[in-house]
């Protein structure tokens, strides 16, 4: 079913990082922000990304975050952790599902990508486990597109990471993309670039990322959310172009 009309869509400010150095995207700026999304849906709210968790001194060390408590963002708005129903990790890097453990142990169904979830599973330094996996029973593994609640589909968008993915909101025949970091900057989707600053340059995934920009903007979106960078509002072109 459909929405009748477009839910409210909140960015929060969750972090602030240092990036290293030698980091990929270093030479666009050291210092990051880290946003998250929330779809204040008649279900309930529904969260894409947590932001930067608490108690790791590796991950302080090397990136210095400065952080906002997710409670504290939510009361801002007038809402409560217990009526988060669903967060979407776009994917399960450091820096998108740091404040998930503050809804663990709750009916909150967290969902992320099955290839993500491998990677955790397989690689210990891919990002804090500790963070990234819920209980098993909060689990749920997607593959591919999923649609999780009227108006609201999770789209498998490749590139950034193997098992990245962004949330398509439809309503009332508006289209709104949470891309999260499907791009770096908003200038890669004018471009259809897979920069070096957000995707590895093997072959596979650079061509994952191309497909995932054009498969965003196919949409028509009237606005993309991204996790770092200022939103993405296309072009309006006229009717004769």
């Amino acid at each position: 079913m459909s929405l009748a009309r477009m839910p409210r869509i909140e960015r929060l400010d969750l972090a602030r990082v240092e990036l290293p150095h030698d980091h990929p995207a270093a030479d666009l700026g050291l210092s990051v922000a880290v946003h998250g999304f929330l779809i204040d849906h008649p279900d309930g709210v529904i969260l894409v990304d947590t932001g930067v968790g608490f108690g790791n001194d590796v991950i302080d060390e090397l990136y210095q975050p400065r952080r906002e408590r997710l409670d504290g963002l939510l009361e801002h708005l007038g809402l409560g952790l217990d009526e988060v129903v669903a967060v979407v990790n776009s994917h399960l890097h450091f820096d998108h599902c740091g404040q998930n453990p503050a809804l663990f142990g709750t009916p909150t169904t967290f969902f992320a990508q099955a290839a993500e979830i491998e990677a955790v599973e397989t690689d210990r330094f891919y990002t804090d486990a500790s963070w990234a996996l819920p209980p098993p029973d909060q689990r749920r593994a997607v593959s591919g597109d999923e649609r999780i609640a009227d108006g609201v589909k999770i789209l498998a968008t490749p590139g950034h990471t193997v098992g990245h993915q962004s949330v398509l909101v439809e309503a009332a025949g508006r289209r709104v993309v949470i891309g999260a970091q499907v791009v770096w900057h908003r200038d890669e989707f004018d471009s259809e670039v897979a920069s070096r600053a957000n995707v590895d340059p093997t072959p596979e995934l650079q061509s994952a990322a191309v497909e995932s920009i054009r498969r965003l903007k196919s949409l028509k979106p009237e606005v993309v959310h991204l996790s770092h960078c200022q939103a993405y509002r296309p072009a309006i072109r006229s009717r004769e172009s």
